[in-house]
């Protein structure tokens, strides 16, 4: 069993992945938004997902990209790479 701050952090994931799929969806956005691929996708967030503290910061459009593996572990270790996308998709 998991410690309770571990719990915590994972319903907020789950509850923010659930909003993200949705909103997502909704604005037509299926495949990774920069390479185009469908393969593979996750969110890459424009900092690490330990700074962020609610639902709502995590789930919030402009501070998530929707990526494939191989371009969200680029961003991953690359802060101005992940700069130069938030800035170029988002506000």
């Amino acid at each position: 069993k998991l410690p309770k701050p571990f719990m915590k952090r994972t319903l907020l994931n789950k509850k923010s992945n659930a909003l993200l799929k949705k909103r997502f969806e909704e604005l037509g956005i299926t495949r990774c938004e920069i390479c185009g691929t469908n393969d593979y996708l996750s969110w890459a967030h424009r900092k690490k997902r330990r700074f962020y503290n609610s639902v709502e910061e995590l789930s919030d459009f402009n501070e998530v990209l929707l990526c494939c593996v191989w371009c969200h572990t680029k961003l991953e270790f690359d802060k101005e790479l992940t700069a130069h996308w938030f800035s170029k998709l988002r506000n």
